[in-house]
């Protein structure tokens, strides 16, 4: 399968893990953002695609229906914080339907999204860097290992492309180290990190709260078709059959969306993300011993 909208991915999935990231790094979530891109850029340079045998399918199911669970979180907290997790179950079950009717975000729709999207990243960063920051910085402690790791492991599954390439790793990270750069700057890591949806903590500190209707509009666009997506992909990883595995992947993540909050489906996809890539290093030493 080809895989499509690394930037509609980033952008969905950074409205909620650059928050959870910023609560266990503080400053040193910056530092975070480096290393999950040096590690993208790594895996994609010197370690093989994901293989088809059994760990692998799983390992890449989990990691994608995980990415699922984040943007249905993403999707309740920005556009229903009155009821995210009813919200974030409705938004699974409309993702599982899309799926049985066979619809995917093609290429040319995933250009424009992801254009789009870039558009409003670059907006944000001219606003935030535009208007003097209200957050006094306060030099950071040492780091907290834990902290760190956390947060790489939570950045790490929006940072791997998913069409391979180190250089389209290495793009991502740019961006993504541009926009923690500037969120930074205007909130400091307490507020940035004190809320999920610190992004509109964000636009009210630089004093754009006018573009907060824009931001519901963003994280519907950022969403939507790249959960689609990742739903279609982490099903057929288990099974290629429909309707049946599609109902049976869609009940599962519509219970976690309705009760796991973002901090579970950041880990989970996570998780999934970091045993793919163990295996494709396990992968690596087994062709390199063959040869």
């Amino acid at each position: 399968m080809r895989r499509k909208g690394d930037g509609v991915r980033l952008a969905g999935g950074l409205l909620i893990a650059l928050a959870a990231g910023a609560s266990g790094a503080d400053y040193w979530v910056l530092l975070a953002v480096v290393l999950a891109t040096v590690l993208a850029v790594a895996a994609e340079a010197l370690l093989p695609p994901a293989g088809d045998t059994r760990p692998d399918r799983i390992a890449g199911s989990v990691s994608r229906l995980g990415l699922v669970l984040v943007f249905a979180a993403t999707f309740g907290e920005y556009l229903f914080p009155a009821a995210p997790g009813a919200a974030a179950a409705v938004f699974t079950v409309v993702v599982t339907v899309a799926d049985l009717a066979g619809v995917r975000l093609g290429d040319y729709a995933a250009r424009w999204i992801t254009g789009l999207l870039l558009a409003a990243a670059a907006s944000l960063i001219a606003i935030c860097v535009g208007i003097p920051p209200l957050a006094q910085f306060i030099a950071p402690d040492p780091p907290s290992v834990p902290g760190l790791g956390f947060a790489v492991l939570v950045l790490l599954p929006f940072l791997l492309p998913r069409r391979p390439g180190a250089g389209r790793a290495a793009a991502v990270g740019a961006v993504t180290v541009a926009i923690t750069a500037v969120a930074l700057y205007q909130l400091g890591p307490i507020r940035l990190g004190l809320s999920a949806t610190s992004f509109r903590e964000l636009l009210a500190a630089a004093d754009a709260v006018s573009l907060l209707p824009v931001l519901t509009v963003v994280a519907a666009v950022a969403t939507v078709p790249v959960a689609v997506d990742a739903f279609t992909d982490g099903r057929e990883r288990l099974s290629p059959e429909r309707p049946k595995a599609t109902l049976a992947c869609g009940l599962i993540v519509a219970v976690a969306a309705a009760f796991a909050g973002p901090v579970v489906a950041l880990g989970l996809a996570g998780v999934g993300t970091l045993a793919e890539l163990v295996l494709r290093v396990r992968a690596r030493r087994y062709r390199s011993r063959r040869a």
